[in-house]
């Protein structure tokens, strides 16, 4: 017999007088050799009823019997046999027990340790107090009242019958409690699959706007905004495309778990609710947030934690994103309505071509004004050449020696303010004049370069960024050249320099241009090297000379080994092709020591020297000339720090 079936049919009976010679009556009918009589047939046929084989050879039920003198007593036998998992069926309480509690006290007391025994109460007499023992010692059906003196077989009749009843209570107790239990479980299921993502375990957007409405009518009552960040996964389907379904799959479990790690309550005390919204879109509510400084650092915060790298099936992908924020109470008062504002930011960012961080409404109104003023400022500012290029170096690693420059293009105001590239370059695409913003940069580089050859006996190249859209100019490389032959410029003097990205948009209508221009003798360089999701396949079919480690790999070097790996990586695949690989982005010594560890062949960053105006390059030019002068075989940071003190 198992374990619970021993608990299932013990008949645990528990008897209180403080009388000896009633104690010894119990004990004899409710003894395991108790023999019914003739008269009492009847009582052996119900107990074979009620038991079965739990009865004796003759055919009785046995008992478990326990007695007591006193009510306290009984209470804490009570107590310990639930505490040993091994409950009374019934017992058997006399009213009257000095000089402890009486019967009623003590049931009152047992009743609240234990809601399913039997409780009979004892006397010789009925007084008023056992009139209301149902509304005393509830429920009704669990208390009796039984008179004494008292026949043996009425004694063991009622014990049997209650015995009986106590465990048929507990069968359907714990029937009960299976149907609820599965009922628990199946109605957990249900909401599951209602209102959580079944790929992340996140909540849905259903679950999500409940979500939303609850903090909505909590920050009612206290200070700071609920803000929602919806952020989209750019290129999602190309990943599912080339590494497989499983991958995309994984990679989004990896961006919800993070999200959740970085934002989400459960891991942070002020954090926020994390979803998924649809395919590759997740969402980040987020309370309390108490300025527009705080809106946009929580937004900042997102993309910052989407985009560091993953790591899946052995290989680090580097995502970028497309986010749209609304809040309450500025965008609404009703979740479904700042989600729809959320959604149209979203839209709107995915629109954008640098997918910048959209903000809805007011910061959206504040663009489109931005922008409209911009663009009539912008077009003025190309024709009266308020279009610069500030120029950055490049240091050989090898020898601490200049080898290369980084053209960027700044927009000076006659007030002496710089317009962000961020702000035009992207406005130059939608007003569709990028190929005048273009020119006029290389322009300006020309002619600087004219000037450095005749007092410097200049040298060094020069890398200008050039665009997607440019690449499908089909006058590009006769401006190139116009603009070359004018100023009396070596074709070896220019780089154009595009990201992989851009690259990749269309390799079908680049290959041929950039042939053109190679075969011309101007340098390609690849920049952002390494976040794209291209096949390296590409980089044999074009005629590029020079790869950028884009500079979010540089900039963890020293936290991340995963990223060192890549680097060093790159730079092998560099070496085996015999490209030339520059770091960008170096802003340490450690980044700088590790990189000439790693053997690059250049670095670029604020720790060589910040982009420039072409006189106060040429004066860096001058200092940095100065320094290698220094004995040959000097350390190359040793140089640097001797030129940085200057």
């Amino acid at each position: 017999m198992t374990k619970q079936k021993e608990k299932l049919v013990s008949n645990r009976v528990l008897v209180c007088d403080d009388e000896e010679l009633l104690l010894d009556e119990y004990r004899r009918c409710l003894s395991a050799d108790y023999t019914a009589d003739v008269a009492t047939t009847t009582l052996t046929d119900l107990e074979k009823v009620l038991f079965g084989e739990e009865t004796n050879d003759g055919g009785a039920v046995t008992f478990d019997l326990d007695t007591r003198t006193q009510g306290e007593d009984a209470v804490e036998a009570v107590a310990a046999a639930i505490a040993q998992d091994s409950p009374y069926a019934i017992v058997f309480l006399d009213i009257r027990m000095p000089p402890g509690i009486d019967g009623i006290e003590a049931a009152r007391r047992i009743r609240k340790l234990d809601p399913n025994i039997n409780i009979v109460i004892v006397s010789g007499s009925i007084g008023p107090e056992l009139e209301k023992l149902d509304t005393e010692i509830p429920p009704a059906d669990k208390v009796f009242f039984f008179k004494k003196p008292f026949h043996t077989v009425e004694c063991r009749q009622l014990a049997a019958a209650l015995c009986g009843k106590w465990h048929a209570d507990m069968a359907l107790r714990r029937v009960n409690e299976d149907l609820e239990r599965r009922v628990a479980e199946r109605t957990q299921l249900l909401q599951q699959l209602a209102y959580y993502d079944q790929v992340t375990r996140l909540p849905n957007q259903r679950l999500l706007v409940d979500e939303l409405q609850g903090l909505i009518e909590q920050s009612e009552e206290s200070p700071g905004d609920t803000v929602v960040v919806l952020v989209d996964i750019n290129h999602f389907s190309f990943i599912n495309e080339t590494m497989g379904y499983d991958a995309g799959t994984e990679l989004l479990r990896s961006i919800g778990s993070r999200l959740n790690r970085v934002l989400g309550r459960e891991h942070n005390r002020n954090g926020g609710i994390i979803g998924r919204v649809g395919g590759d879109q997740f969402a980040v509510l987020m309370p309390g947030i108490e300025s527009d400084t705080g809106i946009r650092d929580v937004a900042e915060k997102v993309r910052q934690t989407v985009e560091e790298p993953f790591l899946i099936d052995g290989r680090d992908l580097f995502l970028k994103t497309s986010i749209g924020v609304a809040w309450h109470p500025v965008h609404g008062r009703e979740s479904k309505l700042i989600f729809r504002c959320a959604e149209a930011a979203l839209h709107r960012s995915l629109r954008s071509p640098d997918h910048a961080i959209t903000y809805y409404h007011s910061e959206m109104r504040y663009r489109a004004q931005h922008k409209f003023d911009l663009q009539a400022e912008f077009r003025t500012a190309l024709e009266e050449g308020q279009i610069k290029a500030f120029y950055q170096p490049q240091q050989s690693l090898r020898t601490g020696e200049l080898a290369g420059v980084e053209a960027l293009a700044r927009w000076i105001r006659p007030d002496g303010n710089i317009v962000p590239p961020t702000d035009f370059i992207p406005l130059s695409e939608e007003m569709g004049i990028s190929d005048k913003l273009f020119e006029a940069i290389l322009r300006d580089v020309c002619s600087e370069v004219a000037a450095w050859r005749t007092t410097r006996d200049w040298q060094i190249p020069v890398s200008v960024n050039i665009s997607a859209h440019q690449l499908r100019n089909a006058d590009l490389v006769s401006m190139v050249k116009q603009i070359l032959l004018q100023q009396s410029i070596d074709q070896k003097l220019i780089n154009l320099e595009l990201t992989e990205t851009a690259l990749l948009e269309d390799l079908t209508a680049a290959r041929p241009v950039l042939s053109d221009l190679n075969a011309y003798g101007v340098g390609i360089h690849i920049d952002d090297f390494g976040t794209g999701y291209s096949s390296l396949n590409y980089l044999a079919q074009l005629p590029v000379q020079t790869l950028k480690i884009d500079q979010s790999f540089i900039s963890s070097l020293t936290e991340s080994e995963t990223n060192a790996r890549v680097v060093q990586a790159i730079i092998a695949l560099g070496r085996a092709m015999d490209l030339e690989v520059v770091a960008e982005g170096v802003e340490t010594d450690q980044q700088y020591s590790i990189l000439r560890r790693l053997e690059c062949d250049l670095v670029q960053g604020y720790f060589i020297a910040k982009p420039m105006p072409a006189d106060e390059f040429v004066r860096w030019c001058d200092g940095h000339e100065d320094t290698q002068s220094l004995k040959h075989g000097s350390s190359v940071v040793e140089i640097d720090k001797v030129r940085n003190n200057d």
